[in-house]
């Protein structure tokens, strides 16, 4: 005779918001990521340009 245990509701209720305290909670919007991204993305690009434009320049190649 196999007897099944059960969960009592407030013991499953304790059981669940424990694992729920654990969690973070992210505020980051997924719109405000992306732009996040891009912003990243056109600060690198502008860095890689203007590192570009000075090696040429201190070649000694006149630059506009």
């Amino acid at each position: 005779m196999v007897r099944k245990a059960m969960m009592s509701e407030s013991r499953r209720n304790r059981r669940k918001a424990e694992r729920n305290k654990h969690r973070t909670k992210n505020n980051i919007t997924k719109k405000d990521r992306i732009i996040g991204v891009l912003a990243l993305i056109i600060i690198f690009i502008i860095a890689a340009i203007a590192a570009y434009y000075y090696s040429l320049s201190k070649a000694g190649l006149k630059l506009f």
